[in-house]
């Protein structure tokens, strides 16, 4: 019952808000927004339209970060074939495009304070300067072959 009552809340807070969006953007004052959606005042219109902007932004921003994820996918696969068969240059091309993945997924951020700064969460972080054994050693961690080097704090295997 709750339930239902949260969320018949939030639809009709939504309606209310698209209606505010639509006001604003056929040229409404925030005070004609308030006035016609019978809001408290100016402020109250100002927060639901701008609110709503910002939910459109954040939901465009998740729309594009997985279309580029499929496009980096399909980029993938066509050349994944002859990365496994050792040719250099697919190689060379497979690694750029999971490194371009990981940028957009934000893999390469820095947990502020952990121990290990390389796990987050039971993720496992490779950070962008990683030397080449490095990398691959948590390639393997994060199949689960072996576990990651201890690390000094800095990205860096070490004590």
């Amino acid at each position: 019952m709750v339930t239902r009552k949260r969320s018949q809340a939030r639809a009709k807070k939504r309606d209310l808000a698209l209606h505010a969006l639509q006001l604003r953007a056929s040229g409404a004052t925030y005070k004609q927004i308030a006035e016609v959606l019978g809001l408290p005042n100016l402020m109250a219109a100002y927060r639901l339209v701008t609110q709503e902007v910002d939910n459109a932004i954040r939901e465009s921003a998740q729309e594009i970060l997985e279309l580029e994820l499929t496009r980096l996918d399909r980029l993938q696969m066509a050349v994944w074939a002859d990365a496994i068969n050792g040719h250099v240059q697919a190689i060379d091309r497979v690694l750029k495009i999971m490194e371009q993945r990981a940028r957009l997924l934000g893999l390469y951020e820095r947990p502020a304070q952990q121990d290990d700064p390389r796990q987050q969460h039971g993720v496992i972080i490779i950070p962008a300067e990683s030397s080449t054994d490095e990398y691959i050693a948590g390639l393997k961690a994060i199949r689960g072959e072996l576990t990651l080097p201890p690390s000094n704090g800095n990205g860096q295997a070490g004590s």
